[in-house]
């Protein structure tokens, strides 16, 4: 895909909906049916980068089961599955942090739009966080890319 010397600022969205790391799996769903966002970067108090969490993690009723302790909340003693999803269900909610993934493909101002297309097409993902000194300031989704594609071919 030529895009003619753009770069990751010029095809970002700039207003950048992220997450608290600690927030719970319904405000994360609420966030993002709000927004009308499939996924969004998940930030640390400070306002840094510390993952992504998609819907897909959410609906992910495996990484859901993956993600609860194994242990009693008073002691070591093992639980069984009917308890702990008891547990969950009674307000013992996971967070952003126990489904986000930590490993987030991320991309510079000035990285070249192309190579932020190639970044996602090799990686499998669906969004690029666009990073200043460890914080969002940005992010690229694939229609930003075919928007960009188009900006472009239209010069």
């Amino acid at each position: 895909m030529v895009m003619k010397g753009l770069t990751a600022a010029d095809v970002m969205t700039r207003e950048v909906i992220t997450v608290s790391a600690g927030a719970t799996l319904r405000e994360v769903a609420e966030i993002l049916t709000q927004a009308g966002i499939s996924g969004a970067p998940v930030v640390d108090a400070d306002g840094r980068l510390v993952g992504i969490i998609s819907e897909s993690d959410l609906l992910n009723e495996e990484k859901r089961r993956e993600a609860l302790p194994r242990t009693a909340l008073y002691g070591a003693v093992p639980v069984s599955e009917e308890k702990l999803m008891r547990a969950y269900k009674g307000g013992m909610s996971l967070k952003a942090w126990d489904l986000m993934t930590r490993d987030v493909i991320t991309a510079d101002e000035d990285t070249p739009a192309d190579e932020v297309c190639d970044l996602m097409i090799t990686n499998r993902v669906n969004r690029i966080p666009v990073v200043r000194d460890g914080k969002p300031v940005g992010i690229i989704t694939r229609s930003d890319l075919l928007l960009g594609m188009l900006r472009s071919s239209e010069d």
